[in-house]
C-alpha cells in the first residue's frame, strides 16, 4: 500500500505497525486490542524498522502503546527530525546502541 507515513509524513510504501505488538497481545488486557484498528499505525519501512531498533516489544507494549505515545518518544521523535532533514535517505536504520547492548 502506497501512501503518506503516519509518523514522518513522507509519500512512500508502507507497513502496519501494530502498537501493541502482536506478540504481546496474546493474553491479558492487551488480547482484545490485538487486530482493532486503533492498535495499527501505517508507517514506511525505514520508521517501522527505527522504532523496532530503539524499543523492545515489552517496551513497545507498556510505554509506547499510542501513536502519540510513540511520536513524543524522544529517541524517535529524534530520528524522525533527522529523516526530515534528510528526505532522501532511503536505507534502513541501523540497530541503536540502545537495544544492542542490554
Amino acid at each position: 500500500m502506497t501512501g503518506k507515513c503516519a509518523t514522518c509524513g513522507f509519500e512512500t510504501e508502507l507497513t502496519l505497525h501494530h502498537l501493541v505488538p502482536q506478540s504481546k497481545a496474546k493474553s491479558g488486557k492487551y488480547k482484545q486490542i490485538k487486530d482493532d484498528p486503533s492498535n495499527h499505525l501505517w508507517i514506511c519501512r525505514s520508521c517501522h524498522d527505527q522504532i523496532h531498533a530503539l524499543y523492545e516489544n515489552n517496551i513497545l507494549r507498556d510505554v509506547y502503546n499510542t501513536a502519540e505515545a510513540l511520536m513524543n518518544a524522544p529517541e524517535f521523535a529524534k530520528y524522525v527530525a533527522w529523516k526530515k532533514k534528510h528526505p532522501d535517505f532511503k536505507g534502513h536504520s541501523k540497530m541503536s546502541n540502545i537495544k544492542k547492548y542490554k
